[in-house]
């Protein structure tokens, strides 16, 4: 089931264990990004909005799906399912968004 939008928003409803999951993959993915010199990880907004309970934009929905995929990869046995569940409505909200074309982009839509 593909998450509900609010304009161009992903709303995602986690569960305690999906949040958990959600964090850590964003802070280890902001980590990665620290150490290869980026001083403004961009994971951080989409982790902020999370622990706020607010609707993601597209990209911090591609980032999310991102790091889930990065981080259940080794991933503890506990995060696995609920990291898997998360993962497969994320890439749904992110492949359901309209993709801009280059007419669209020139028209600054």
């Amino acid at each position: 089931m593909t998450p509900p939008t609010d304009g161009d928003r992903i709303r995602l409803s986690l569960s305690r264990e999906e949040a958990w999951v959600a964090h850590a993959a964003l802070l280890d993915a902001g980590e990665r990004a620290v150490e290869a010199g980026d001083d403004a990880p961009p994971q951080c907004r989409p982790l902020r909005r999370i622990e706020r309970e607010r609707a993601l934009s597209p990209d911090g929905a591609a980032l999310l799906r991102d790091a889930l995929i990065d981080y259940l990869a080794d991933a503890p046995v506990r995060d696995r399912a609920p990291g898997r569940a998360l993962l497969r409505r994320v890439d749904d909200a992110v492949e359901s968004q309209p993709r801009s074309t280059p007419r669209d982009a020139s028209r600054g839509a």
